[in-house]
């Protein structure tokens, strides 16, 4: 029998306890050893419900616990040291996102992994889900042809999030402290950071191209903290894509997706909300398709990669989850600000989102 896998939780808030923590705790072959959280009674509580050996104040304490496994659930602000440091204790790290407050910070941490020979995820589990998985295989096949241009859209129930409130509505005992949302020095920003960091991961692994150019605008214009996005960008090969994102009040229905990517041989156009695949090709004929779920997402996927990975079933971090596509991710973030403060297009560099 294969030794089974130690893994801990840092800064275990409200998304971990109603996703990763359950995750963690109803896997066969995994061990819940340590949870922590700034708030003592709060992580004794969690750690007693999920069945975990130890609850620590001070995620540094939770790192002496031998893990082979670190879920670090903290706001932003603190992603690169304990990231860094679970690193260099020997497990392999899932990351939430946003990963970074910017792309220096990042790329610091995608290298800490490499240095040590560990594996680091970030949560971008929308690439797993099955509508968006037959998207990347079509692309690959050259079923569109040449990519020419795509319009992707993003509705998201995090408008009250982003105003404040504790409630992200994902059903944990304890709410989310309200700066993990509303202060840009915490949070990495508003949508743009929250939300379209989704779309712009499914871009990058969808195209497989280098960002060259963004044009953005956010809204409200100048406020610290963005609730709609609209960006322009550019990539290599002159492929253009139209992308946004807007918050949207609590509701029940999960986040929509509607995708359209249009190819010198068909187009193809997606709607996760109702399942939804239609390939329109050149000639006119159809393919269309809905199956109940394609477009649904599977919150806990990224906690399952993470043990798959430490217990040696999968070799490295999926291309859609990797820490190299959410370094990329931040740094086309970042562009979208900037481009929002001065009102016009930025360049990446040479170098930059590659």
């Amino acid at each position: 029998m294969s030794r089974r896998i130690r893994a801990g939780v840092l800064s275990a808030g409200a998304w971990s306890e109603s996703t990763h923590l359950p995750a963690l705790a109803n896997a066969e072959d995994v061990d819940l050893v340590v949870v922590s959280r700034p708030d003592g009674d709060r992580a004794r509580e969690l750690a007693e419900r999920f069945g975990a050996d130890g609850a620590e104040t001070d995620w540094r304490a939770a790192l002496t616990y031998d893990l082979d496994a670190v879920i670090v659930s903290s706001p932003p602000v603190a992603h690169e040291e304990m990231v860094t440091e679970a690193l260099r204790s020997g497990a392999h790290v899932l990351c939430e996102k946003p990963f970074a407050l910017e792309a220096g910070s990042a790329r610091r941490m995608v290298t800490a992994a490499r240095d040590n020979g560990r594996e680091l995820l970030v949560a971008f589990g929308w690439s797993a889900t099955p509508v968006f998985t037959r998207a990347r295989a079509l692309l690959e096949r050259g079923g569109l042809g040449d990519v020419e241009h795509v319009a992707m859209h993003l509705v998201v129930a995090t408008r009250e999030l982003l105003h404040g409130s504790e409630d992200g509505g994902w059903g944990g005992s304890g709410g989310s402290q309200t700066a993990t949302y509303t202060d840009p020095a915490v949070s990495a920003g508003g949508a743009a950071a929250v939300s379209m960091s989704h779309e712009l991961g499914m871009l990058l692994w969808l195209l497989d191209r280098r960002v060259t150019e963004v044009t953005a605008r956010t809204h409200p214009a100048g406020h610290r903290i963005d609730l709609h996005d609209s960006v322009l960008l550019t990539f290599e090969g002159e492929v253009t894509a139209t992308v946004s994102c807007a918050s949207t009040h609590p509701v029940t229905t999960r986040p929509e997706w509607y995708l359209g990517i249009q190819g010198s041989a068909a187009d193809l156009w997606i709607d996760s909300a109702l399942d939804r695949w239609r390939v329109r090709f050149a000639d006119g004929t159809i393919d269309e398709s809905r199956t109940a779920g394609d477009g649904a997402y599977s919150a806990q996927l990224p906690t399952q990669t993470l043990i798959d990975i430490a217990a040696g079933r999968l070799p490295a971090a999926p291309a859609g989850m990797s820490g190299d596509l959410a370094a990329r991710v931040v740094e086309v973030t970042d562009a979208i600000y900037h481009s929002a403060r001065v009102g016009g297009a930025v360049r990446l560099p040479e170098g930059k989102e590659s």
